[in-house]
């Protein structure tokens, strides 16, 4: 399987991943997986590969994201998963009665945070989501 690469913003780091099961054009549920590496930037999406063509080979439909790394002013990095995890919208085959977000390590923090953007104050970053809150979110040894 492989996956195919898409922009959600202009930054070279706004790129994530479509892993597509190979099954009938009908609503998928997805994973959106957001990876960890102490908001490093040697870090990248690619860590999480092995886990979404594991998900993907399941039936789920998975977008693998990166986002810039801690060296970029705040709240970058928060802002950056939050446009990456909106992006959901743009694809058809998404259903967004059924999304989870999972993440490792430092992913494991913003998976969290992902999950919890309908309760932030108005203003905030982040705040405000165009896309339904997620189903379930998991954290992998979350920092």
């Amino acid at each position: 399987m492989t996956p195919v690469r898409e922009a959600y913003g202009p930054s070279e780091r706004h790129v994530g991943d479509w892993w597509v099961p190979d099954r009938p054009d009908e609503r998928l549920p997805t994973v959106v997986l957001v990876h960890g590496g102490f908001w490093r930037a040697e870090w990248d999406l690619s860590l999480e590969d092995d886990v979404a063509a594991d998900l993907a080979g399941r039936g789920f439909l998975v977008w693998n994201v990166d986002y810039r790394p801690s060296s970029e002013p705040w709240p970058a990095t928060l802002t950056d998963v939050a446009a990456a995890h909106d992006h959901l919208r743009t694809r058809a085959r998404v259903d967004l009665t059924r999304t989870a977000v999972v993440g490792h390590s430092a992913g494991g923090h913003l998976a969290l945070w992902l999950a919890s953007r309908t309760r932030l104050p108005d203003g905030a970053p982040g705040a405000a989501p165009r896309v339904p809150h997620p189903a379930l979110a998991v954290a992998q040894a979350p920092v």
